[in-house]
């Protein structure tokens, strides 16, 4: 019986330490543990993978198409996700986990994922679910939008980047 007491108190007092040692931080623009982040990342993952449905995206590739999610993304995600010339400086020092940004590193999940994400949000993350302030045509298009970032046809990876000559050269006399 001894025994087990001293392994009670010793594991209590174990996790005592592990509690007051350990860096957590309150604050969202704190610096956060690297098992802090790749926990929160894992859990992240794995709930969208149990929680999304794989669904066809209505919306085939044209650069029309991939415009209007780009419009849709630069008024409505580039200020936390940033843009094709710049990190957002908001997103990368006031959220945990951090806002993914898009303009530097590309998501590699697809587009019925990221359809989801961005419909419902991502709780405890400051990702908020857009499906009271956009329509799912919308939603679709930006996410046909970012799914094809890495590989976008030249003329929209031209506006993308802000390429002035591309957005309002004259034409060639």
């Amino acid at each position: 019986m001894r025994n087990f007491i001293a392994g009670v108190v010793a594991g209590l007092v174990a996790t005592a330490l592990v509690v007051w040692l350990y860096p957590w931080r309150i604050e969202a623009s704190g610096e956060p543990a690297s098992a802090e982040r790749w926990l929160m990342a894992r859990l992240v993952d794995k709930a969208i993978a149990r929680e999304a449905p794989h669904a066809a995206n209505p919306f085939a590739v044209s650069d029309e198409i991939l415009l209007e999610g780009m419009k849709f993304y630069t008024s409505g995600c580039a200020g936390c996700h940033g843009d094709g010339k710049q990190a957002s400086i908001w997103g990368t020092t006031s959220f945990f986990p951090r806002a993914p940004q898009f303009g530097t590193h590309p998501t590699p999940r697809p587009d019925w994922q990221i359809f989801w994400i961005v419909k419902h949000g991502i709780r405890n993350t400051g990702m908020g679910g857009w499906s009271k302030l956009a329509g799912d045509d919308d939603l679709w298009k930006v996410a046909l939008f970012l799914d094809r970032m890495d590989s976008l046809p030249p003329a929209v990876a031209a506006r993308w980047r802000g390429d002035a000559q591309v957005q309002s050269s004259p034409p060639d006399r």
